[in-house]
């Protein structure tokens, strides 16, 4: 069966399907503290990224039916993908990662995620994206505003990261909320 990844194309970003040899690249993007930070874990005695991280990374995004390469001018970036699909009630998650720092900031991540609302909105018919975020991560919350999202809950105290709890914040976003800001 053919990957039902589609090829997705912005200004800047492209995602597109994984591929075996993205092992090289996200290899050579490694492991910063900052951005372990942000996705819930801790800096503290942060062990080197290997390439059987790499391979095992990979291997994930092989196998998940909706997850997508980020890439920017040729280079592997990081992975979106959509999450828990319920095709029934017409909802998916949202997951991002953008692995290099120096990227940041740049609203490489705002057209990523816009580039997968589209798809979520248009393609499967979904009618609600949502996510959950550190609500210290607040690069990632003015990304996802941006991009049409509003903060619908705050679990509090839900992530342990070290010794210290940290809340999550809850969003999401409609189909016609989307479009209403894109058309």
């Amino acid at each position: 069966m053919p990957n039902p990844v589609p090829i997705l194309t912005g200004p800047r970003v492209t995602l597109r399907p994984f591929e075996t040899s993205d092992v090289a690249g996200r290899f050579a993007l490694g492991r910063t503290p900052e951005i372990v930070r942000c996705f819930g874990g801790t800096a503290d005695a942060l062990p080197g990224y290997t390439e059987d991280d790499a391979h095992a990374w990979v291997a994930r995004n092989l196998a998940h039916p909706l997850c997508s390469a980020v890439e920017v001018d040729g280079r592997l970036l990081g992975e979106a993908r959509l999450d828990n699909l319920d095709r029934h009630d017409r909802r998916a998650r949202l997951a991002t990662g953008l692995y290099d720092v120096a990227q940041l900031g740049q609203g490489l991540g705002r057209e990523t995620v816009k580039l997968v609302l589209a798809h979520a909105f248009d393609t499967l018919t979904l009618n609600r994206v949502d996510l959950r975020v550190l609500a210290f991560n607040e690069r990632a919350i003015r990304c996802y505003r941006a991009c049409g999202f509003v903060e619908e809950g705050r679990e509090r105290e839900s992530a342990r990261i070290g010794d210290a709890w940290h809340d999550d914040i809850i969003m999401g976003v409609l189909a016609r909320e989307f479009r209403a800001r894109t058309s």
